[in-house]
């Protein structure tokens, strides 16, 4: 397996050329790159800890024989954009611990827009072969799915040790890292793959089908900031507002609205772990009118005061 390559493009190329890697035509603008800050390599892993300066602005594109895992334990304040080729899908900011995962094979494009802090940036390639040494029955038959935000505690913690292993390497690291890449993987078979049990849409009688439930929840999440209204929703799943309303707490036992306000909060939660933003930043950030607002609607659904719960992280 190569190593990890990133593809970086400004908001004005000077030029693109193409490239191969591992068989796989890609394009590569050329830029310059983000500063690597760190590097951990095993037979079946490659992995580079970047970090971008305030102001940054940049395009990266991957499509790698390799299994690519991209990290965001700062976030992005300044938001982003991504696509796999046919859909793209816009974001006024990356909570913290955000995780990308693009399974080998598959496009993927993102934009950093440009932020007021720098962040750091956690990219993986894992070898596909390395499935192979999972204890599971059928390997050949386990197949992932791209999925950006990867909700799953479990992976995130396991990509907190990466980033502490590159940063402050321990004891018998090869060895440690080893076990990690098996345990990721792991992970990623339980909540991204045709295994999952997660991002599976049940029907039930009088809610919505399944792809209509699963459109539904895209543009919701979609962008904080710019969330389209009950009437927008229903025109793109072709429904009546009204059945649209009533269908959607059939199916998610609330409201659209009320989804909508617990998907603020939880990207807030993950917000406040970044110490070095401010209240009034992280309300802005999740689409809230004031901080006011924000901490009436925290307090409502979390039970607590956002500062409350800041201090007990």
């Amino acid at each position: 397996m190569s190593e990890l390559q990133l593809f970086q493009r400004p908001v004005d190329p000077p030029h693109l050329d193409m490239v191969d890697v591992d068989g796989v035509e890609v394009e590569r603008y050329v830029s310059p790159s983000p500063r690597a800050i760190g590097m951990l390599k095993t037979e079946e892993m490659h992995g580079k800890l970047l970090k971008f300066a305030r102001g940054d602005a940049a395009e990266m594109e991957f499509s790698l024989p390799s299994h690519l895992i991209m990290f965001l334990p700062d976030g992005m304040s300044g938001g982003c954009e991504w696509s796999n080729g046919g859909h793209a899908i816009k974001s006024s900011c990356m909570p913290p611990n955000t995780v990308i995962f693009n399974p080998a094979r598959n496009y993927l494009w993102l934009r950093k827009r440009t932020s007021q802090a720098s962040c750091r940036v956690l990219l993986l390639t894992i070898s596909p072969k390395g499935i192979s040494r999972l204890a599971v029955g059928d390997t050949e038959g386990v197949t992932f799915d791209q999925r950006i935000g990867v909700d799953d505690e479990d992976v995130r913690r396991t990509l907190l040790a990466f980033l502490q292993e590159i940063e402050s390497p321990g004891w018998n690291s090869k060895l440690y890292v080893e076990t990690l890449v098996t345990l990721l993987l792991s992970q990623l078979v339980r909540c991204a793959s045709n295994l999952s049990g997660q991002q599976r849409f049940i029907y039930r009688k009088g809610g919505l089908p399944g792809w209509r439930l699963k459109r539904a929840l895209e543009l919701l999440e979609n962008d904080l900031c710019e969330v389209p209204s009950l009437t927008e929703l229903a025109r793109h799943l072709q429904l009546h507002p009204t059945s649209l309303c009533r269908a959607f707490k059939q199916s998610m036992g609330i409201t659209p609205h009320r989804y909508l306000l617990s998907h603020r909060i939880r990207c807030a939660k993950e917000m406040m772990r970044d110490q070095n933003r401010t209240l009034t930043e992280i309300a802005v950030d999740c689409g809230f009118n004031s901080s006011s607002q924000f901490s009436l609607v925290f307090k409502r659904i979390v039970g607590m005061p956002p500062r409350e719960y800041r201090r007990s992280l």
